[in-house]
């Protein structure tokens, strides 16, 4: 499986866009610079002008971008019985797959969907898919993450260990399982834990809090997960949250509290 066979490229704390102070692109990747951080892109419906634009800007900055998330896959649904927006949502998933490369990111965050499934048979129409997926992943040299989304956002394989099981059942060396604190807390289990027994399988851990605060500003104990990140994991670990309105202050508490990972590595 993937856990054995690819290599994830060491890097520090990133955090996704939207959370990093700053009103342009620029801005961010000044402020994740000067904190020697990686930037999450999303791919929120980028075409080749702004990809030419984005790939312009990156080389004036030592930031680099380590994943892409296929954003619109919050609206898109990769399991409709209908043909059509099944192929809608995987041409997205393909398309962020061909930015990540462009941009030299290592990974593509992903889910099978939110909501209910509707096609017959979604198991395995989904390891059809993400099997495509890691064909694709393979040819542009990137790993595609799946996200289990939490029972409060998709009645389809919601936890870490059923998205962990499909997959084994994909079998491909570039799709790989992503964890986020949130919802793993949401679904009632312990977050530390449950890393803890998925270190070696998940390729990008999501750091944020209950209702998407920064970690610090919700119910989940970050000491014991950040323990576990901090001598076990060696995947790419991101702060993905809503900022509030002083987003600023959102993301100085979020480096604070999260700060042992930046030391330790």
């Amino acid at each position: 499986m993937g856990a054995l066979f690819v290599v994830v490229r060491r890097v520090a704390l990133g955090c996704v866009g939207l959370a990093v102070p700053g009103d342009t692109l620029e801005d961010k990747l000044r402020v994740l610079e000067s904190h020697e951080m990686w930037l999450e892109l999303a791919n929120d419906g980028i075409d080749e002008k702004r990809l030419r634009g984005i790939l312009g800007i990156l080389p004036s900055f030592k930031t680099s971008i380590e994943s892409v998330q296929a954003y619109l896959q919050h609206d898109l649904r990769m399991l409709s019985a209908k043909d059509r927006d099944r192929k809608t949502a995987v041409r997205h998933v393909e398309k962020t797959i061909k930015i990540a490369s462009a941009v030299g990111a290592q990974n593509v965050v992903a889910v099978a969907t939110y909501g209910k499934p509707t096609v017959k048979n979604p198991r395995e129409k989904c390891i059809e898919i993400f099997r495509h997926f890691g064909e694709l992943g393979a040819e542009f040299n990137v790993v595609i993450s799946i996200e289990p989304l939490g029972r409060n956002r998709t009645t389809f394989l919601p936890s870490v260990s059923e998205v962990c099981s499909l997959i084994h059942d994909v079998g491909s060396d570039h799709v790989r399982l992503m964890a986020d604190t949130m919802h793993i807390h949401a679904n009632g289990e312990n977050v530390a834990e449950t890393i803890g027994e998925y270190v070696t399988e998940i390729m990008e851990l999501q750091l944020r809090d209950t209702n998407s605060t920064p970690p610090g500003q919700g119910s989940i104990d970050f000491g014991p997960v950040l323990k576990v990140v901090r001598e076990k994991f060696r995947g790419l670990t991101c702060l993905e949250y809503q900022p509030g309105s002083d987003q600023q202050a959102d993301f100085t508490r979020a480096l604070e509290v999260t700060k042992v990972i930046s030391v330790a590595r």
